[in-house]
């Protein structure tokens, strides 16, 4: 899900963001998701967490597989990747959702 950016960002190391992604989940297997986090604006290195967070698609389901940790944005560095497993199954069912939220970024960088 996008995260709202400020504008202008800090001096030095930019502002965050992460892209949407759809996937068709299939019948059985498992699928990844890819979100990508991309810089805007600076150069200096910095970090960011990141951690799932259930919607409609839910952990105890297993809909899809938890996924946290950090980020490290490198100097110059612009796209960093995360990766969430997501769990095919039979069942007829809606479009189903999740979130990956950003936080505590460093080093003066704004989400």
């Amino acid at each position: 899900a996008d995260q709202t950016v400020s504008w202008p960002p800090v001096a030095g190391t930019g502002s965050i963001s992460i892209s949407d992604v759809s996937i068709t989940e299939g019948n059985s297997g498992t699928k990844v998701a890819t979100f990508t986090v991309t810089r805007t604006g600076g150069t200096q290195a910095f970090s960011v967490n990141f951690a799932t967070a259930n919607g409609t698609a839910t952990t105890a389901n297993g809909d899809y597989v938890a996924t946290s940790g950090t980020l490290q944005f490198g100097a110059n560095v612009n796209t960093q990747t995360i990766s969430v497993t997501i769990n095919g199954d039979g069942r007829v069912k809606p479009n189903e959702t999740f979130t990956v939220q950003l936080s505590n970024p460093t080093n003066g960088a704004t989400i």
